[in-house]
């Protein structure tokens, strides 16, 4: 199984925090993706996707 986390910010350019590092880490995550207002989707590290929300409902179809 899977396993996808996924974070919600209301800034339009989300930077990686320790806390994202330590829910990857801790939670065993294969993957982090960062919902934000912006319209551009961008990797932000390893395994951590910054996601515009116009595009998550497509993310979101892809992984079922």
């Amino acid at each position: 199984m899977v396993a996808l986390g996924f974070e919600f910010k209301r800034t339009d350019a989300p930077a990686l925090t320790k806390g994202m590092r330590v829910a990857l880490q801790d939670l065993r995550l294969h993957h982090l993706y960062v919902v934000h207002p912006g319209a551009a989707t961008f990797p932000m590290a390893p395994r951590v996707t910054g996601l515009a929300l116009t595009q998550a409902q497509t993310v979101l179809r892809l992984l079922r």
